[in-house]
């Protein structure tokens, strides 16, 4: 599994966790500790090996600026499978931030994957709104959101999600994964929320919605992954596709 697309001086490889080398592995571990509190080097290993693929985002000298681990995954949601990825540990060097290219490389490479499925989603917890905004950024429908209700079917989708991935953290009655305890976190300044990000209704949703990001809280979200519920022009400027 090897798949490259390049956007905005990074580019991004998909591979297998288990191609990992160990430079890779502490280069990871490096992005994670500079940019994230209470993080625990046992901990992230495990994390990562209980993933199947990693995203890679390397500047034009191949140094790592940034990776995305995922997981695919099978719910049960009213006596029926349903089908999705998980995204866990991401993070950005943020001299990067703005580059489309982590979504561009998971897009490429799920999108086909969807396409053997009815029906396939997006799971990802966002502990930062910089993570949350990724979804009204590129997609057409997505939950929960600012401006309508969670249908009842996400909902039981994100309730299956959080219930059986995380059955000690997740709260159904706000969507959220508390942890209780020390949990890794953004550290301070990395991505704080400022007035000119507040007047963001998404990021102001996000606040309001998950008003422990600063602890470690994660807001539980998905997306239906399809061509067809890309935000118009996404597939054109970052897949390659129509416009």
């Amino acid at each position: 599994m090897n798949e490259h697309v390049k956007h905005r001086n990074l580019q991004g490889q998909l591979v297998a966790v288990g191609s990992l080398g160990e430079g890779e592995r502490r280069d990871m571990w490096a992005l994670m500790e500079a940019f994230y509190e209470n993080v625990v080097p046992q901990t992230f290993a495990k994390d990562l090996e209980e993933k199947e693929t990693c995203i890679l985002l390397r500047d034009g000298q191949g140094r790592l600026r940034g990776f995305s681990t995922q997981k695919r995954l099978t719910l049960e949601v009213r006596g029926e499978q349903v089908h999705g990825v998980f995204s866990g540990d991401t993070i950005i060097h943020k001299d990067y931030w703005g580059s489309m290219e982590l979504f561009a490389a998971f897009a490429r490479h799920f999108l086909q994957v969807a396409e053997g499925h009815d029906r396939f989603y997006w799971f990802l917890t966002s502990k930062g709104y910089k993570t949350y905004r990724m979804l009204p950024l590129f997609f057409r429908e997505f939950f929960p959101r600012r401006d309508r209700p969670t249908p009842a079917y996400e909902q039981a989708l994100m309730d299956a999600f959080g219930s059986t991935r995380y059955p000690e953290a997740y709260d159904p009655a706000a969507g959220v994964l508390r942890y209780g305890k020390a949990r890794d976190r953004l550290r301070p300044g990395v991505a704080d929320a400022g007035i000119r990000q507040e007047r963001d209704p998404d990021v102001a949703y996000f606040l309001r919605k998950n008003p422990g990001h600063v602890q470690g809280d994660d807001l539980v979200c998905l997306a239906r992954l399809e061509a067809e519920n890309l935000r118009p022009g996404v597939a054109g400027r970052l897949l390659g596709g129509a416009p």
